[in-house]
């Protein structure tokens, strides 16, 4: 597995939630939290619990990117959707925040929106997803919630740094996990398999849409005329999604429109 450097950020969120944890908080402050970011605190806070009762103190507070490797961690599954293929092993875990994009017959308000593709910055959750998968699990739907991040800035708020760009080139899906820290290659990919998200596992947007299929993708050719980055990855699953779903029709909708979401990538090699 690639280590992670967001270890670091996010051992740092664990030791807000427990030196908050140890102080008097007015309740009424908590309630006026929005569910879903209530349950990934509670989510990460049971998790620093369980690694204390486990971990020496001193181990987990020097905790680095070479030592994260803590648990085999295991990507959450969905009836339908087929296994990481014989052979491979986990290579990055990542939190897309952005949109997914459609378009829409403004001349025929009964017509289904078309999905023209998305756009997400990408943010590493490797570490997390070994020490905190509870919390990892609750991340899509509470980072909705929260002001769309820019490049170069954590994702709250489990403070996950940036680890590359999702978007499409032409017709195919893209994934950039190069940045100014850190080269893990350049990946165009492929859908083999989607499935809908059933209605006990649905994670809402901020306005209402319902979560975007579960997909396992495969490495796929560059377009023409382009080279991926020496990326060693094969498989790539799309799940814990949150948001990004359109309306059923386009009535009132403009030609082009984004809809918000989020979602777990797991990238395997």
């Amino acid at each position: 597995m690639r280590p992670s450097s967001s270890i670091v950020f996010f051992a740092s969120t664990l030791t807000t939630i427990a030196s908050v944890s140890s102080t008097a908080i007015d309740k009424r402050h908590i309630q006026a939290w929005p569910e879903a970011i209530r349950s990934y605190y509670a989510a990460a806070s049971s998790q620093l619990s369980n690694l204390r009762s486990t971990i020496p103190t001193a181990t987990l507070a020097a905790l680095t990117p070479s030592s994260c490797n803590i648990a085999s961690p295991v990507m959450p599954s969905i009836s339908g959707l087929p296994a990481v293929s014989e052979g491979l092993s986990l290579y990055h875990v990542a939190v897309g925040r952005g949109t997914q994009n459609y378009t829409c017959d403004t001349k025929d308000p009964e017509s289904t929106p078309v999905a023209a593709g998305a756009s997400a910055i990408l943010y590493n959750a490797t570490c997390m997803s070994c020490i905190a998968p509870m919390a990892l699990a609750k991340l899509p739907a509470s980072t909705l919630l929260l002001p769309t991040p820019t490049d170069g800035k954590v994702l709250f708020p489990a403070q996950a740094i940036m680890s590359g760009h999702h978007y499409f080139t032409e017709s195919t899906p893209t994934f950039n996990l190069h940045t100014a820290a850190h080269n893990f290659g350049i990946q165009f990919a492929k859908v083999l398999n989607k499935v809908p998200v059933p209605e006990t596992q649905q994670q809402l947007g901020r306005d209402g849409s319902k979560a975007v299929v579960w997909l396992k993708l495969s490495a796929a050719d560059a377009p023409e005329g382009l080279a991926g980055d020496a990326s060693p990855v094969k498989e790539i699953y799309r799940v814990n999604t949150a948001g990004g779903s359109p309306p059923k029709t386009c009535e009132e909708m403009p030609g082009d429109f984004t809809v918000q979401y989020a979602a777990e990538y797991w990238f395997w090699g």
